[in-house]
């Protein structure tokens, strides 16, 4: 039972190359709050169900794209909710609790390996520091 982890797009063509070498392996695709306001992340969903790819999409949502929190950027701030367009099963877990992001990311496997439907995991998290070392983080209170 393989696992292999991607970004978006590179995400779903893994998956289909998993499902046409007939394998059981999941692909976990990676992305971020603000790649969820991306048209490839909707054109990817929409692929991935309708050829029931084993990939689970996971999000880790820390509130901010770079330096903009999602509630500038979109009226949808809970990210799960953007897979109700796709009929798609989607969940949301603490991503502070290292053993409920297990259990979560176990389930959305299971489920992807078994039944051939592709979740999404929104994995809401903080993030404590800048989005990378030369952001001053003047968008957060101390």
């Amino acid at each position: 039972h393989g696992i292999v982890g991607a970004q978006i797009g590179t995400g779903a063509g893994l998956a289909f190359a998993e499902q046409y070498r007939g394998s059981d392996n999941v692909v976990l695709c990676f992305f971020g709050d603000g790649a969820a306001r991306q048209g490839i992340l909707h054109e990817t969903f929409n692929l991935a169900m309708l050829w029931k790819l084993p990939v689970v999409f996971i999000c880790e949502n820390n509130n901010y794209a770079m330096g903009t929190s999602v509630e500038r950027t979109s009226n949808v701030i809970d990210i799960y909710k953007l897979a109700d367009g796709y009929e798609m099963p989607a969940a949301t877990v603490d991503g502070m609790s290292t053993e409920t992001v297990h259990e979560g990311v176990s389930r959305a496997v299971k489920r992807a390996r078994e039944r051939g439907v592709p979740p999404l995991l929104e994995i809401k998290t903080y993030r404590y520091k800048g989005h990378s070392i030369i952001d001053p983080v003047k968008y957060r209170r101390k």
